[in-house]
């Protein structure tokens, strides 16, 4: 018995031993991320009077630098190429945890995707990954079954294949991130075209999946209860605007939150020199309808 207690002690030890050996790779991940905005936000470094939260159309169509120069109050955009609306929830839960509250959340508005399941928009376990040093990040993980509760023990539960390849993610030349969080496009392929389409679906509410449903009620009452002016923003897209889409979000809205939708009578979004495609403004398009949400703040103090 005292052997087989002996050998179990030692098989531990080596365990730990061996796995100790795996903290270099785990400590390591964060830094070879270009982009470290959910890493300054669980070191409480992004303490702003404006957070923008979103898809690739909030990081690309909403310039967080401008807004602060044509409204005095700071602002960082936290929107993340590819994200829905369970992870924009995540994001504003870890900076209230994190950082001081903002005065005002702008959440960018997928229209006509943003309750139904859209296969580009997803919570982005790729962003929580590399950071999985952090305890908060693991228990993220452990809670959404993409970890096991044996990694709050070992460091090699919290390693995925993609720690182990030690290169530095090369930095997008198309919308690199700027200081201000934002990534408006600034290059693009000069062949492009795009066609303005005049005839668009209705919406079917019917689509909606309920835990986009929660997840967006979750966001308003986590700002009503913290008293952050939340406002929608919805941007254009080459296209005709939804009207049916609007109709039924302005039903899911609170009555004391605010909406903007970009200026439709205005040319220029029917003009694909300010799009860098259907779905996304370019660098010009994106300093328009920023400073149509900075003149909407200013109006809405």
């Amino acid at each position: 018995m005292k052997k087989f207690l002996l050998r179990i002690s030692l098989f531990v030890l080596v365990l730990f031993i061996v796995d100790k050996g795996f903290y270099y790779f785990l400590y390591k991940a964060p830094e070879l991320e270009y982009d470290q905005r959910l890493e300054k936000v669980i070191n409480g470094k992004i303490n702003k009077d404006i957070i923008v939260l979103g898809s690739s159309r909030g990081a690309g169509n909403i310039i967080a630098s401008q807004i602060e120069k044509e409204t005095n109050l700071s602002s960082y955009n936290l929107s993340y190429i590819g994200s829905n609306v369970l992870f924009q929830e995540f994001i504003l839960k870890s900076v209230l945890k994190f950082n001081k509250k903002p005065k005002k959340v702008i959440l960018s508005i997928d229209n006509t995707y943003e309750f139904v399941f859209e296969k580009t928009l997803n919570f982005k376990f790729d962003k929580l990954y590399p950071l999985s040093k952090y305890n908060y990040i693991n228990n993220e993980l452990i809670d959404r079954k993409e970890r096991s509760i044996i990694s709050k023990v070992f460091c090699l539960g919290r390693l995925s294949k993609n720690s182990f390849i030690l290169k530095k993610e090369e930095i997008p030349t198309k919308n690199p991130i700027l200081p201000c969080g934002s990534m408006p496009f600034v290059e693009k392929s000069k062949d492009t075209k795009i066609e303005f389409l005049k005839d668009i679906k209705k919406y079917d509410s019917k689509k909606e999946l309920p835990e986009k449903l929660k997840a967006f009620k979750n966001i308003q009452t986590i700002c009503k209860e913290n008293n952050i002016q939340l406002i929608f923003a919805l941007p254009p897209n080459f296209n005709e605007f939804n009207t049916d889409f609007e109709k039924r979000f302005r039903k899911l809205m609170l009555p004391e939150n605010k909406i903007i939708i970009y200026n439709r009578k205005n040319p220029i979004y029917k003009n694909q020199e300010y799009y860098f495609d259907a779905l996304h403004l370019f660098k010009n398009g994106a300093t328009v309808f920023t400073s149509e949400i900075s003149a909407f703040i200013n109006q809405n103090r």
